[in-house]
């Protein structure tokens, strides 16, 4: 399995968790288009939470939730509704929760008194 994901690949599961994706088949230009906008806009809101620099890497540890983060603003995008602020904030403490559990492997420094 891929450490790391595309700006693509998450376009397409973006669009298969709306069920505008289906395998085999090219999405629609539209589709993409929107969904593709979305992206840059939910790097730009999660940033303070998980940091991701470049849209084609990715981490496969936030993949699936930042997924699910880029459909909900699509879905508003498409339905030319507001943003479901209410799931945004649960896919953010969904964030928070797994970056929280990621070691960093630091080496710490020793106190002697």
């Amino acid at each position: 399995m891929a450490e790391t994901h595309t700006a693509e690949e998450l376009i397409n599961k973006a669009a298969a968790i709306l069920g505008k994706y289906v395998p085999g088949e090219a999405l629609g230009d539209v589709e993409h288009q929107t969904i593709d906008k979305c992206i840059d806009d939910v790097l730009a809101e999660i940033a303070k939470i998980v940091a991701i620099a470049d849209r084609d890497d990715i981490p496969n540890l936030v993949f699936e939730t930042v997924a699910r983060l880029v459909a909900i603003y699509a879905a508003a995008e498409f339905s030319n509704q507001p943003v479901d602020l209410a799931a945004v904030a649960q896919h953010e403490m969904r964030l928070r929760y797994l970056i929280a559990q990621t070691p960093t492997y630091e080496i710490l420094a020793t106190n002697h008194f």
